[in-house]
Formats: C-alpha cells, structure tokens, sequence
C-alpha cells in the first residue's frame, strides 16, 4: 500500500487502477508480468533482420525490448530512457529521441526535441502501447504529451503494432490516441482480444 500498488479493501486488498491518471514506469513495469512477457514473445516474431523500429515509452515496449536485446541487424529509435539502457547492453543500433524528461513518467522523453526525431525518419514497424482500450476500439491514454509524440511515430510507421493486454480493455483515458482501424496489429496476452476484430477488417489479432 505504502508504495501504491494497491489499496485496504474490506476483508483484503485491491490492485489500485485509475485511468485518469499518469502511473510510474516503475509501478507500471511490474503490473501484469506475465502477460508483457507472453505479449513481448507474440510482438518479437513480427520483427525482421534489418527492420527500423519505434518504440514507445510504455512498459510493454520495455518486455519487447528485453526479447531482442541479443539481435545485432536492427535500429532502434525510442524516447525511453529504461529501453535506452537495456539494449546498451547488446549490440543493435540504439538511437536516442532526445527531449526533456517528462515529469508525470520519468522514463519518458518529450518536447520538441523528441517530437522532431520521429518527425523526421521513417520506421518499418511501430512497437506502442496506451493505458485504455475501449469497447468500441479507441486507444486513449492519460497524458497529451505522450498521446501527441506518439501520433508522430504512428504518422511515420509502415506497419503499427499495438501492445495491450487485456486488463486495459473496456477502459477510456482523457485523451484519444487513434482507433484499431489505423493500426495493423493488435497483441495481447490472452484470446479475449478477438472480441475487437470486429473493428477493423484489416486488423491482425495475435
């Protein structure tokens, strides 16, 4: 409780879940392990010798990046500093969006700096999560500025692949990030996601 994971609850406890609000890296990388494992192992098979890659400044982007920190034939283009240093220790090419650190999510790099970066260079695959998936198959999250770098990668991308697992599904957060119908891949950790396939026709459900 004491560090926020959860709350007193009658009887008990309860996992603490707001979708208004931004969560840290720390706390969010070790809510729902095993399924950032089980969708980081589905998100590595879409990669290819040779790719350019985004990613994000989401946790599941950091699974993802610990499953391909053994790989040398990539580029990797982020604004998380924690993905920055896992795959320091490998031997792909790592670059650096540049920013300033955000002060809701200090794994975060943001601003202009950043935004320019992914402005100005094309990825062949988009690696991205968000803290809400509607029923109606919106992707919304709680922080602009994160929402607003990130429609610069998805702007960019040749194929945009959307991690999520299934505790975000039927939520909403403030601010709208796009629809199922943009992206090519939904993966998630369990087959409650094929309830979405009827939002978008070209969507790939792994």
């Amino acid at each position: 409780e004491g560090r926020g994971f959860i709350k007193r609850a009658y009887g008990g406890a309860e996992l603490v879940t707001n979708f208004s609000d931004a969560i840290s890296f720390g706390k969010r990388a070790y809510h729902n392990i095993k399924e950032k494992h089980i969708i980081a192992k589905k998100a590595a098979r879409l990669i290819k010798d040779g790719d350019v890659i985004f990613m994000d400044q989401s946790s599941s982007a950091f699974y993802l990046a610990n499953e391909i920190v053994e790989r040398t034939n990539l580029t990797v283009i982020t604004n998380n500093i924690e993905i920055l240093s896992i795959l320091s220790k490998g031997a792909c090419k790592v670059v650096a969006s540049g920013g300033f650190l955000s002060a809701e999510n200090r794994s975060c790099l943001i601003g202009g700096d950043a935004q320019s970066v992914f402005e100005n260079t094309y990825a062949d695959i988009l690696f991205f999560s968000a803290k809400s998936l509607s029923g109606d198959g919106i992707i919304s999250d709680c922080t602009r500025e994160e929402v607003v770098l990130r429609n610069s990668m998805l702007k960019n991308a040749a194929q945009k692949v959307f991690l999520c697992d299934s505790a975000k599904f039927d939520t909403r957060s403030a601010y709208k990030q796009c629809g199922l119908d943009e992206i090519d891949y939904l993966v998630s950790d369990n087959e409650t996601a094929q309830k979405f396939r009827s939002c978008s026709k070209s969507l790939t459900i792994l």
